[in-house]
């Protein structure tokens, strides 16, 4: 069949990196329309990963060969289900993407794992050299000043002396401290408008000022990933989500199966007998069972 040709297609070394449809129409000698039918098929099966970009880029997925060769960053949050694995593959596709890999926008209900992820992609991208060994993983809830909008910007891009009441001294920003490393942004629907727009210079451009600051212009290396309980759309300008290439959706707990669910809580519960430095033996049936709604999993892994 033609997908299949597709598929092989998509599987090959030399597009490893992603291919648009055009590209593949021409490079197969079939209909343009045919074939973005195919890739979308492919990406709706979880076997190809659609890469907002410019163009649009599709990339192959084997899930065969991740279950043989899951990096140790991930494998833990994968636990034993292959449903997960169109995310982990979309993760590595932005951390590997030239030259300096993606900025992420990752989706999904609280307690799902989307603060984990992120962590796990950044130790990701440090295993295959894609990010110094030293880099920073700077970590900013947007909600924690989302009251104070003039505070939250000057907690993100730093602050010039005299700037707003109360900045009695030159503050330096998480962007500042993210540098040469990632900035994840937790919360990210609770980001002003203007905070917004001010990312879209630095992420364009990769320039900022100070709040307050108006003839220094400041640069910093930084990879954003973020994270939201929202539909994007629902919350963050066009403009801004339109910035952020790869969107990950983490499906709910209650979508995932009894083997994950095992998984998950083995790894959660090892993780605390090495902390307490003690065994600990339960019953994990009704952990099995339990819908958790709104929690994190480890909350009710020790609730």
């Amino acid at each position: 069949m033609r997908i299949d040709i597709v598929y092989d297609k998509l599987k090959a070394p030399s597009v490893e990196s992603g291919i648009s449809a055009p590209q593949l129409a021409e490079a197969l000698g079939y209909a343009r329309a045919n074939i973005s039918n195919d890739l979308n098929s492919l990406a709706a099966e979880g076997k190809a990963v659609k890469i907002k970009d410019k163009p649009v880029l599709f990339q192959a997925i084997n899930p065969g060969a991740l279950a043989r060769n899951s990096e140790g960053e991930f494998a833990q949050f994968i636990g034993s289900n292959a449903n997960l694995f169109p995310a982990i593959e979309q993760a590595k596709a932005a951390v590997f993407y030239p030259p300096n890999g993606m900025n992420m926008l990752i989706l999904g209900e609280t307690g799902v794992g989307k603060s984990l992820f992120a962590e796990l992609m950044y130790q990701y991208a440090k295993a295959i050299g894609k990010l110094p060994a030293q880099a920073p993983f700077v970590i900013f809830n947007c909600a924690d000043y989302a009251n104070n909008p003039q505070l939250l910007l000057a907690q993100l891009f730093g602050c010039k002396k005299g700037a707003y009441t109360g900045a009695d001294e030159d503050k330096i920003g998480m962007l500042e401290k993210a540098n040469h490393g990632v900035l994840f942004l937790d919360e990210v629907r609770r980001l002003p408008p203007e905070g917004q727009e001010i990312f879209f210079t630095f992420i364009d451009k990769g320039i900022f000022r100070r709040l307050g600051e108006t003839q220094v212009e400041r640069t910093a290396s930084v990879r954003i990933f973020s994270a939201t309980t929202e539909e994007p759309d629902s919350s963050l300008l066009h403009t801004f989500t339109r910035r952020f290439p790869m969107v990950i959706h983490l499906p709910a707990l209650r979508k995932r199966t009894f083997q994950e669910r095992f998984a998950l809580i083995q790894f959660f519960f090892n993780q605390e007998a090495a902390h307490l430095q003690e065994s600990i033996c339960v019953s994990v049936n009704a952990l099995l069972s339990y819908d958790c709604p709104g929690l994190p999993l480890l909350w009710w892994l020790k609730a």
